[in-house]
Parts: C-alpha cells; structure tokens; sequence
C-alpha cells in the first residue's frame, strides 16, 4: 500500500494501480455529499406537503410561521405554480452531484480538476444568493420565518463555505508546491 500526498490511497493490483478516497480522507466533500442529501430530503419534504396540501410539522402562529411562508407568492418560481422547493431539489442535487465528482476525481488523480472547483463555488454563490434573497423575503416582506427554509439556508450557506475552503485548501496546496526548496 502506498501512501499519497493527496488524501488518497494506492494499491497495486494485476491490472495496475487502483485509487481509493475514503470519508477519513475526504471531510470536506463527504460533507458537501451529505449537505446535499439532507438538502434534497427538506426540499422534497415540503415539495411533497405543497402538492398533498398537507400541514407543515413546524409553527405556523406567531414569527415563525412556515405556513404563512410556503403558502405565499413568493414560495412559487414567478410566473408559475412550482413551488420554489423544486429548484432547491435541482440545486441539492447537482451540488451533490458535483462533489460526487470531486470526489471520484480526487480518488483517481489525488486531485479534482480546477473546473470543479470552480463550478462548486460558482453553484454555491447561486445556491447563496438564492437564499440571501429568500431570507429577505420572509424576514422584510412577509415578517415570518419557517424553520424548514431556514434549515435549507444554512445548508446552502455552509456548502458555499465548504466549497471555499476547498479552493483556497487546493491554491494553498498548489502554491506550496511550485515553491522552491
């Protein structure tokens, strides 16, 4: 067994080297893996008690109201009847998706390519902006909060910043490496 620089391990098998990523070796993306999982399972939940027009499980008196905020205009994508929880189930998932890749990346070269970098931080900063403005919205607009929207924020937030922290990790890492000795 070989030991790599790049969070990985190597093993020599009858058909060539064989690389493997573990969770052990890979917190960040198993984070953004799992972020992303329990994103889509929030989003899917209140997809689901939209269309069933079911009762929420959370208050729906007083400031934290998430009735008041998924039964509002601004809990569809304008202009339609979709509820807005179904972009955030496409944004989970290609979030997911993206770090699933890394992550395959990283096991195969010891290192995902620049573009996935940028396309985690790119899909974050959208994810974010998205939900700067949704927070906007119950906090300004409709002066209720639901805790299930809250929840997909901080998701979204805290994947934008485990995506950073990669990038700056790998330029760091990067610049290290062009140094002289």
């Amino acid at each position: 067994m070989v030991q790599h620089a790049h969070d990985t391990t190597a093993t020599r098998t009858t058909t060539g080297w064989r690389t493997r990523a573990s969770i052990r070796w890979a917190p960040d993306l198993a984070a953004l893996v799992g972020m992303a999982m329990v994103g889509f399972a929030i989003s899917l939940y209140l997809t689901t008690v939209h269309y069933a027009h079911a009762p929420l499980l959370c208050s729906a008196v007083g400031v934290v109201n998430c009735a008041q905020v998924t039964t509002s205009a601004y809990s569809v994508v304008p202009g339609t009847q979709v509820p807005i929880t179904v972009p955030g189930m496409l944004w989970f998932l290609v979030g997911g998706g993206v770090a699933c890749v890394a992550w395959r990346a990283e096991a195969r070269a010891g290192v995902a390519s620049v573009c996935l970098y940028v396309a985690q931080i790119g899909w974050g900063a959208i994810g974010l902006v998205t939900a700067l403005y949704l927070v906007y919205v119950e906090i300004v607009r409709l002066h209720a909060l639901c805790e299930w929207c809250t929840a997909v924020h901080v998701l979204t937030l805290l994947s934008f910043l485990v995506a950073v922290y990669r990038a700056q990790h790998r330029l760091a890492v990067a610049l290290s490496d062009d140094r002289p000795d």
